[in-house]
C-alpha cells in the first residue's frame, strides 16, 4: 500500500481488502477519491463500484477470488449471502484445484428471480437464521451452510476435503440437509456428509482415504495407534489386518527443517518395521489430481501381505485426548467395503 492515502489504506485494512462507495462515503470519503485514487495507480478497479490495493493484482488465484467475491457480495448486501467456494475460503476452509470463475450467492427473501453474470452467480433460496452472517459490510452463510452447498455441485475429493475440516472443526453439516433436500445434487451432499471424517487432519490425509473408496480397497483406520505394549507412534492409517502403516508426506514436512525431520522419520521408522509393519509412504502427486499411483502402491504391498488371523494391535486416536481401545464398531473388515460412489461424482456440476 505505498503512496496509498492513509484513509484508503486504513478502510481496505478493516474491510477485508476491498471498499466499495457506500463504505467510504460512511468513512467520510467521496467516491470521486476513491476514483482520483485509481487514476493514480494506488488502487484499482475490482468491478462496478468495488476496489482494491493495487499490490493485490499480485495476490494467488484464491485470494484474488476472495476480493472479487467481497466485491460481488458488497453491492447486493444485506440482501445476498455469499455462499458455496466464496463462503467456505473466507471461513479459512481448505481448496483444492482452481477457483471457480464467479462466486455464488443466495438472494435472501425470494422475492426476486437468480441471475448470472460476469462478476457473479445469483441463485434464489432460503438460508434459516442461524446459519446467516455478516463478516464487515459481507453477508455469507455459515461454515455447515457453506460446506454442504458446495458438496452440491463440487467433485467428490474437492467437497470431501473441505468437509473433512468442518467436521473437525465440530460443524453439523447433517443439521443442514433436511433444508436443501430438493436442490439439484442434494445426493452428492448427502454421501460427502455421510463419509467426512474427523480424524482426516490434512486434505492429503482426506485424498489418500478416497483413493482407497474410489479404487475398492479395504479401508483404513485414520491416525491409529500402534505399539508394543502401549500406544507409542501414531500413523495416518493403518491396515491391522494387512499390518500395513500408511503414511503421507505432505512437502510442508520437509521446509525448513528437512534434515531434523528426515532424522525423526529414519527413528520412527525402524521402530514401527520392529512391529513387523510394512509401509506405504505417499506424496501429493499420488493423490492428485488422480489417486491411482497410490492405489497401485497400495495393491502391490497388500498383495504381498494377505489378511493375517491376528492384526497389530493398535489404539483408536482420540483428538484433544488418550488413545482409547477400540471397540467392535471401530475395526475396519479386511476386505474392501465396495463404497458406492454418486453418478458423476469427479465432475462438477
Amino acid at each position: 500500500m505505498n503512496d496509498m492515502p492513509v484513509e484508503i489504506a486504513d478502510l481496505l485494512r478493516r474491510f477485508g481488502g476491498v471498499v466499495d462507495p457506500r463504505t467510504a462515503r460512511l468513512a467520510g470519503l467521496s467516491e470521486s477519491r476513491l476514483r482520483e485514487a485509481a487514476r493514480l495507480g494506488q488502487i484499482y478497479r475490482l468491478g462496478p463500484g468495488a476496489y482494491a490495493a493495487t499490490a493485490a493484482r499480485e495476490l494467488g488465484e484464491w485470494d484474488r477470488f476472495v476480493l472479487r467475491a467481497r466485491a460481488f457480495a458488497m453491492t447486493h448486501f444485506p440482501n445476498a449471502l455469499l455462499t458455496g467456494w466464496a463462503a467456505s475460503v473466507i471461513w479459512h476452509l481448505p481448496t483444492l484445484g482452481r477457483p471457480p470463475e464467479v462466486p455464488t450467492a443466495v438472494r435472501l427473501g425470494g422475492a426476486c428471480g437468480g441471475f448470472a453474470s460476469a462478476r457473479g452467480r445469483m441463485t434464489r433460496g432460503a438460508v434459516p437464521q442461524a446459519h446467516r452472517y455478516k463478516q464487515r459490510t459481507v453477508g455469507l452463510v455459515s461454515k455447515e451452510w457453506a460446506t454442504v452447498d458446495l458438496a452440491r455441485t463440487a467433485p467428490l475429493p474437492h467437497s470431501l476435503v473441505v468437509a473433512d475440516q468442518a467436521v473437525r472443526a465440530h460443524a453439523d453439516l447433517a443439521a443442514v440437509l433436511p433444508h436443501m433436500s430438493r436442490r439439484a445434487g442434494i445426493a452428492r451432499a448427502r454421501w460427502v456428509v455421510e463419509h467426512a471424517d474427523p480424524l482426516a487432519e490434512t486434505p492429503l490425509e482426506t485424498l489418500g482415504r478416497f483413493a482407497f473408496i474410489e479404487y475398492n480397497l479395504p479401508m483404513p483406520v485414520a491416525n491409529a495407534w500402534v505399539g508394543h505394549d502401549r500406544p507409542r507412534k501414531r500413523l495416518d492409517g493403518l491396515l491391522p489386518w494387512h499390518w500395513i502403516a500408511l503414511e503421507g508426506d505432505g512437502a510442508g514436512k520437509y521446509e525448513n527443517q528437512g534434515a531434523r525431520v528426515i532424522r525423526e522419520q529414519n527413528e520412527r521408522e525402524f521402530y514401527l518395521r520392529r512391529l513387523k509393519l510394512d509401509f506405504v509412504r505417499y506424496t501429493w502427486s499420488d493423490v492428485y489430481p488422480g489417486r491411482l499411483p497410490l492405489a497401485e502402491k497400495v495393491r502391490a504391498v497388500i498383495a504381498e501381505r494377505p489378511p493375517r488371523d491376528k492384526p497389530v494391535r493398535w489404539w483408536k486416536h482420540v483428538p484433544g485426548g488418550d488413545p482409547v481401545e477400540p471397540n467392535a464398531a471401530d475395526w475396519p473388515s479386511p476386505n474392501a467395503m465396495r463404497i458406492v460412489l454418486p453418478a458423476g461424482w469427479d465432475v462438477a456440476l
